[in-house]
Formats: structure tokens, sequence, C-alpha cells
């Protein structure tokens, strides 16, 4: 998995081709843009933040005000809660669900989707147990800021997802079935305030989106590397492509380098700057950086360095 317990993203394509087979392949639906038994309505209904209506024009709040004597009735106190519904599970707030461990090795599309979702809905509950502890230690304020910030996230969720796993093909529904575990589980990780270990990628020669590993950030942005050419130095121009979830991307290109132990390249910027380039929610944005000194890294033998997406920790690095 992905990126914040920032999921590996590791791609479905070979896993999900072996389990379900080309001639169930063949036989689905080739223009699906989202995951199994739902995630399209998730990807098109999803497109505008919920939760930021103030508690004086919504139901009432959990801690309602009084009526003052004689001076009418006070300002609430605190908000209602806004749980995470589903839209591939709508009707009711987000809850554990029960199922197979290793989703991949499941025997057909829609079962691995599905297997993916109830992952996704089980954190997605988590996120709700956690988030409502510290709402009830909020103020009014900072309690609507942060339904607002929960609903946002969820509606960017998807959009990420389809953008960043746009075949047309079936298996567009597996893999954005397990983008959207990852952009809960990273969301997990961050509201509980764990740090998750190093996300370790496969990096890809290939120009197809869904060939890309993603990590995803605690935020919900995506950020992938395709190594898209050689140059006269020995070195690598690669290409890294964002895709940003609900608050934006800002690009700093220092925090993306190649590392080999203590060895470090840089990168040149190719092309126009992108440096302080805010990517918008939902969109892609992608820059090119030449990392020209690879021929001087001491252990380049050793095949043990990687090119890294380091904002500080958590850190990704692809291989």
């Amino acid at each position: 998995m992905n990126g914040g317990h920032t999921t590996a993203g590791v791609k479905l394509v070979l896993t999900a081709a072996t389990a379900v087979g080309i001639g169930l392949l063949a036989g689905c639906s080739t223009t699906s843009s989202s995951a199994g038994a739902g995630a399209t309505q998730a990807t098109t209904s999803a497109t505008s933040a919920v939760g930021s209506t103030s508690p004086a024009s919504t139901s009432p709040a959990t801690g309602s005000s009084t009526a003052a004597a004689g001076t009418g009735a006070s300002p609430s106190t605190s908000s209602a809660f806004v749980p995470i519904t589903e839209p591939f599970d709508p009707g009711h707030a987000a809850r554990a669900t029960s199922g197979p461990a290793d989703c991949a090795n499941q025997q057909t599309t829609l079962a691995i989707a599905q297997c993916y979702e109830n992952k996704t809905e089980t954190a997605d509950a988590a996120i709700d147990a956690a988030q409502q502890a510290s709402f009830a230690n909020a103020d009014v304020t900072q309690q609507v800021a942060m339904n607002a910030a929960d609903q946002a996230w969820l509606a960017a969720r998807p959009k990420v997802c389809a953008r960043a796993n746009d075949t047309g093909g079936t298996i567009d529904q597996i893999n954005i079935a397990s983008c959207l575990l990852d952009e809960s589980t990273a969301r997990l990780d961050a509201v509980k305030g764990i740090t998750p270990p190093e996300a370790v990628l496969k990096s890809t020669d290939s120009t197809v989106m869904s060939d890309v590993s993603w990590y995803t950030t605690s935020g919900g942005s995506r950020i992938g590397m395709m190594d898209t050419q050689g140059d006269q130095t020995g070195g690598v121009v690669i290409g890294w492509t964002v895709i940003a979830g609900a608050n934006g991307f800002v690009v700093n290109p220092a925090q993306f380098f190649y590392r080999d132990g203590t060895f470090k390249d840089a990168g040149i910027i190719q092309g126009a700057n992108p440096s302080g380039y805010h990517v918008a929610p939902g969109t892609e944005y992608q820059f090119n950086l030449d990392y020209s000194r690879l021929r001087s890294d001491p252990n380049k033998a050793s095949t043990t360095g990687g090119f890294v997406y380091a904002p500080g920790a958590p850190v990704a690095v692809w291989h």
C-alpha cells in the first residue's frame, strides 16, 4: 500500500490479470473508471465539501444553545460531528466491515474491488473514531473546521484516484479501489499521529498512469515517477507527477532527489522552474529533473540507490 501509513500504492495490473483471467477482463465493461461496487459514483458525484455548513443552519448540535433570560438564545457551544459516509455504501456512517486479508487473490474483479472497499470503509470508521475524540474537546469554530476538512478530503479522494487510474479498462476498477484504501490509510495514520515506515515503490519507464507506483501523502495527494529517458552524462531524466488532494500541493524540487547511502544527486530542473507551484485540488502536474551525477555514485554497482520524495517524514523511494 501507499502513502501517510502512506501506503506503497503497489500497482495491481499483473496481479489482477492473474486473478481475474484474460477472459473475465475481456467480458467486463471497459468504460468503467472507478472501483467495484460504486467508486464511479464516488468519482462523479463527490464534488464539494459537505461539512462547511455552519451549525446555526444545520440540525441541532450536540450541545445546543439554551435560552438566556431576557436576552434570547445564547450562541451554540458545539457542532454536530459529520461522519464519513461512503459513496459506494451510502445510507449510514462508515462502519467496520470484515473481509479477506488478501484482496489481490480474490477470484473476480468485483470480489477484489469489494474487498478493497470493505477495507476502506473499516479504515474510515477508524478515522471517525479518532476524529470524534478530538472533536469532543474542540470549540465550535474548530468543530466546523474539522467537519469541513473531513468532507473536503472525502470529496477529493475519488477524483484523485480516478485521475491516477484512467486506462478506460476494467482494471481501473481494481486500481481505484486499492487507491481509495491507500488514501484512507494515509489519513488514518495522520489523524492518529502515526509516522509510517519508508514506502518502497517500483520505478517504471512506462508513460501509462496506471503503471505508476503511487505514494499517498497524509493530505491525500499522490506522487509518482516515470523514468523518461537517459542523458549524455549517463544520468537519467525523471518525470515527477503530482495529483493534488483536497488542500492542493506546493511543489518543492529539493524534496525530489536520488539517494544511495550518503550519495545524493539533487537533479537539475528541466524546462520551467516548478518551485512554489501550487497544484490545484484534483488536478495533475508534472515536472522533470535531470539526475546527471549518477555515474559518480560510488555504490552504483549495488543497485541500492533510488529516487526519493522526502518532505521530512515519512519518505518514499522508487527503485
